[in-house]
Order: structure tokens, then C-alpha cells, then sequence
């Protein structure tokens, strides 16, 4: 992981750098989230000592080039040395930081996993890769926008470039800022697609992303499940000629390991299965929702929902590790969780992503949302805002935590393959069919492996390919629902759940906490995700995120219900 942090003052205000540069050394050991004693530490200055860049990394062996001209930092995944244009154009997944005498300039990618917060006060302007060291070299103290943290309470991510931190902004896909006497941000429109073809180009990049694993030292490491995502990621690396292993969590009998076997068996490549822990009780053994909560602030920095699970720290790896992570740009992006792509199904969608459980939320948050809503009936919009804050906010939230153990390389996300991706046309692409065919283009023996769910959606739409999928469908039981702890905790952890909800004070500046207890059924939540937003977000307002730790509440059990979920 590489933490960035560039700092300048504006004119006549040298002291205020020097400040501004302390306030970060002392915060680094609260918003680097891995154990100090594996961090490294740089500095530079440039641009006649008004310019002055920080780095830190628990990377073996990387130091960011720099000389006469200054310092080029890069943070995330780029194949070899950045050229001088903006990052959306370069292959990779990654945000770059240049700084000089002429001052600074960030920029992120198309799709922005890698992101780039900024700050500015009357004496500062403060770049980096962290949002809360960001702020805590910007200013004295942590201060919180609440109001924009209606967003995670509803969704469990950022749908704007709003962070929880008051003066701290992210900057959107495709952009580049620059620093001089003035700070200024330049944003390229998102590509729109409308060719009907392009499988081609996109397998083209798609091979040229994962070219750099070819005759690597360690053997590549991909997660499997039975969707069509990794499957496209394994029939890549076999099409590639690329070695590489396979794993799956959960239990012999979960749909994700039962069909991740036959994939791997097809390929015939190496599998391994790990299984969940259960006690002797027949129970889960978990980690307490208020340690789940804290590990997701200090890796994720309050802008991802305890509900999705994270990446824990560990010693740093150089083992290629991959995955079907955003997999849905090629599927249409927000699309491809919709059955509908009528106009009014496209605003309903845009409606819903921004302003659902309406009811249980304050006039200023409902407000405040509304100004940030998207308005089209456009399938292009759907198709953008994932990339924008699926992506862009949720991802790379998420991506940070995964970034301590080692460096991802994900395709999906790489710069050349996104700007292919997005210049099909996004209905085609949420047919499927793009995806069917770059898998039948690397790993032929995939294409007509079952899939875990449901079917190919290009089979099953349209009044002939409903016909033809009935007549071939097989009558069979309906298969259970795999169970997951997170939505049925059991009553002694939902009461830990629903007691914090409600006695956060400030929470109720954007949530109306009489109604919180209507989402409560028990030991079984009636909105999991939706409490689990709200419970994240209260233990940030509760938090001192500038205290070097807490006590940790240790593992609890939970009686299991079979199929589990991986959790």
C-alpha cells in the first residue's frame, strides 16, 4: 500500500506548511491503516520549498522516482512508468501524483479505485490518497459532515464526491487537479456507448492488462465463485497462458463452491476450498460487530458499511491475487441488476439508489439527497453512475483494505479496458453477451458450465429465448437460500445492533430513530444491509478516529442455519 500526501502553501504562508507537514507526520500511525513497524517513510521538497510531498508504504523495496523535475508518485497498479498525460489514458488501475516547481497535479482513472482527496483552506492546499490525513493536515482535528453521511446510512457508500470529513472532497473519474496559485479541477466525460460490437478490443486489452503476470515468481492466486465474473477472470488467465490457482470459501454444499469445482475441473487447474470454523455447538464463530465495525473505519476511513466484508491486514505479499471484482461494468454497470431498462424503469433505479427508505430519514437528509440525485431516463446513466460511485466510492473504499496485503491487478478496472467496455452499447453489454463470448473466446470449455443462479440473461429474454429456455428447463426443487449472519445475528447481537442506533445522539441529525426499531424482528433484521449502514455510521460519530486504538470485544457465536454464506 502507498500513502501519498502533498502539501502547499499558498503565498506568504510558509509557516502554515510547515504546520500542515507536522500535523501529517504525527497522524500517519491513525490513518495508515497497518502496523507501524512494517511503514516506511519520504519526503520531498520542491518548487522552491512551497511544495512538500510525503509517502509512505509497506511495499518491499518501492521508492517513488524522483529528481531535478520533481516526484511522480503512483499509487494502486500501473505496468511500467506513467507517461506525462492524464492517468485515465495510461493502462492500469491507478492515481498519480506529480509535484515540482510549477507545482502539483493528481489525476484518477476512468474507473477511480485508486482515489485522490483534496482540501483547501485559506493558507493550504492539501492532496492525498487518505481522506482523514487529508483533513487532520488541513486542519486541526477531525470534524464531521453528518449530512453527507446520509449517503452511507442509505446506501453503505458514497454516491458524490462528498467525504465524512467537512472540507474534504474526492476527485471524480477521469480528472485531473492541479496546484499552483489556484486549485482547479478538469473532469473527461465518461465514454458513451453505442457500437454493438467490440468484444474484440476489449479481450485485446483485456490480455494486455494481465501480461505483466506472465513469468512472475509467484504463481497467480484467483477466487472463485459460481458467477460469471471470476469465471471470465480464470478464462483469461487460461487464454493468456497464464498459470494460476483457484480457491472458494464456504461449504462443500454451497452453490459457489459446487460450481467453482467445475469450473476449475474444466480448466484443469489446482482448487482449494476453505471452510468456515463452526464450533462444537454446530455455531459460527465471528468477529464482534463492534471490532468488524472499528477494522472497516480504520481501513476504509467511515466510507464503507460493515456489512460487506474487508480485506484484513497481514504482512505484505507479492503473490498475484485476482478476483470478479466489478465484473458488472462489462455487464452494463447498474444495469445488470435490473429487469427492467424501460425509461421508467431507469428513473425509478436512479430514484432508489439515491433516495430509498425515504421514511426513515430527516427532511435535511432527504433534501440533501435530492440535490445530489441524477435525473435521466438514459441507459447511459445507470451504466455511469456505477462506474462514478459503485466503482469510484464503494470500490475504492473497499480496494484500500485490500491494498495492505498486496497490489491487485484487476482487469475489470484497468483504464483501457473500462474505456473499451464503456463504448459498447450498455444494453448490449447487460444482455450478457459480451461477457458469454470473451469467455467462450479464452476458455471455450466455460461457455456452457452452469452458472450459480441464474442463467445467461441473452437466454432468457425476449419472447423466443423465454420459450426455448422453458422447453429446455429441468424440474427440479427450488434451491434454499444460502443463510448469512449478518442478516439473522441472533437477538443478543441484533439488541447490540439496534441499542447503538438509537443512542447516537447525532445520528439523529439525518435519520429518525424512532423508526429504527421497526427494523428489528427478533435475533432477524427486516433491512440487514440498511442496519448494518446505520450501525457503521453511528460507531463513526461515536468514534475518535485519531486515538491509536480500542479494546477489542473478541469473537461471539452465532447458531448457524444451513447453506452458509461465506461471511
Amino acid at each position: 500500500m502507498r500513502v501519498f500526501l502533498a502539501v502547499s502553501a499558498r503565498p506568504h504562508r510558509q509557516e502554515a506548511l510547515g504546520q500542515a507537514v507536522q500535523r501529517a507526520r504525527e497522524s500517519i500511525a491513525v490513518t495508515f491503516p497497518v502496523a507501524p513497524e512494517r511503514v516506511r517513510a519520504r519526503e520531498w521538497t520542491a518548487g522552491n520549498g512551497g511544495v512538500h510531498v510525503l509517502t509512505w508504504t509497506n511495499e518491499p523495496g518501492w521508492e517513488p522516482p524522483s529528481g531535478p523535475g520533481g516526484i511522480t508518485v503512483v499509487a494502486g497498479h500501473h505496468p511500467g512508468e506513467p507517461g506525462r498525460g492524464p492517468a485515465a489514458g495510461q493502462p492500469g488501475c491507478f492515481a498519480l501524483l506529480r509535484a515540482g516547481e510549477h507545482g502539483i497535479t493528481a489525476s484518477t482513472s476512468i474507473a477511480p479505485a485508486d482515489p485522490v482527496y483534496y482540501a483547501e483552506t485559506p493558507d493550504l492546499f492539501v492532496v492525498g490518497n487518505r481522506a482523514l490525513l487529508v483533513r487532520l493536515a488541513a486542519h486541526d482535528g477531525v470534524r464531521y459532515d453528518v449530512t453527507a453521511l446520509q449517503s452511507v446510512a442509505r446506501q453503505g457508500y458514497f454516491l458524490s464526491e462528498e467525504t465524512p470529513y467537512a472540507g474534504v472532497r474526492a476527485l471524480p473519474p477521469a480528472s485531473t487537479l492541479e496546484i499552483g496559485d489556484r486549485l482547479t479541477v478538469t473532469t473527461e466525460p465518461l465514454p458513451v456507448g453505442r457500437g454493438r460490437t467490440g468484444a474484440a478490443r476489449v479481450a485485446e486489452h483485456m490480455v494486455r492488462a494481465v501480461r505483466p503476470l506472465a513469468g512472475g515468481p509467484e504463481q497467480v492466486r484467483v477466487t472463485l465463485t459460481g458467477g460469471r465474473d471470476s469465471r471470465l477472470i480464470a478464462a483469461l488467465l487460461h487464454g493468456a497462458g497464464i498459470p494460476f490457482r483457484a480457491s472458494t470459501s464456504g461449504f462443500d454444499d454451497h452453490p459457489d463452491v459446487v460450481v467453482a469445482r467445475q469450473v476449475a475441473a474444466a480448466l484443469g487447474v489446482e482448487h482449494e476450498v476453505t471452510t468456515p470454523v463452526l464450533t462444537t455447538a454446530n455455531e459460527l464463530s465471528v468477529v464482534h460487530p463492534a471490532d468488524r465495525v472499528h477494522h472497516i473505519l480504520r481501513a476504509c476511513e467511515g466510507m464503507l458499511s460493515a456489512y460487506e466484508n474487508i480485506t484484513a491486514d497481514a504482512p505484505y505479499s507479492d503473490v498475484p491475487r485476482l478476483g470478479g471484482h466489478n465484473g458488472e461494468i462489462l455487464r452494463g454497470g447498474y444495469l445488470s441488476g435490473m429487469e427492467e431498462t424501460t425509461p421508467e424503469a431507469v428513473r425509478r433505479r436512479t430514484e432508489t439508489l439515491f433516495l430509498s427508505n425515504r421514511g426513515l430519514f430527516t427532511e435535511t437528509a432527504n433534501a440533501h439527497a435530492e440535490e445530489l440525485a441524477w435525473s435521466s431516463d438514459s441507459l447511459h446513466v445507470p451504466d455511469h453512475l456505477y462506474v462514478r460511485f459503485r466503482v469510484g466510492r464503494w470500490h475504492a473504499a473497499a480496494r484500500a483494505a485490500m491494498l495492505r496485503q498486496g497490489t491487485p491487478v484487476q482487469p475489470f478496472l484497468d483504464n483501457r479496458v473500462v474505456g473499451a467496455a464503456l463504448g459498447v452499447d450498455p444494453g448490449v453489454r447487460r444482455s450478457e453477451r459480451l461477457v458469454h463470448r470473451l469467455i467462450r473466446t479464452f476458455a471455450p470449455a466455460l461457455a456452457e458450465v452452469p452458472l450459480e443462479g441464474r442463467p445467461w440473461r441473452f437466454r432468457t429474454e425476449g419472447l423466443l429465448a423465454r420459450w426455448r429456455h422453458r422447453a429446455a428447463r429441468h424440474i427440479s426443487a427450488p434451491k434454499p437460500k444460502p443463510w448469512n449472519w449478518r442478516t439473522e445475528p441472533g437477538r443478543e447481537l441484533a439488541e447490540e445492533l439496534r441499542e447503538t442506533i438509537v443512542s447516537c445522539a447525532r445520528l439523529g441529525e439525518i435519520v429518525r430513530l424512532d423508526k429504527v426499531p421497526a427494523l428489528f424482528d427478533g435475533g432477524r433484521l427486516v433491512k440487514p444491509a440498511l442496519v448494518w449502514h446505520l450501525y457503521t455510521v453511528a460507531g463513526l460519530l461515536g468514534a475518535d478516529l485519531t486515538a491509536p486504538g480500542t479494546a477489542s470485544r473478541g469473537r461471539v457465536t452465532v447458531p448457524t442455519k444451513r447453506p452458509l454464506m461465506a461471511s
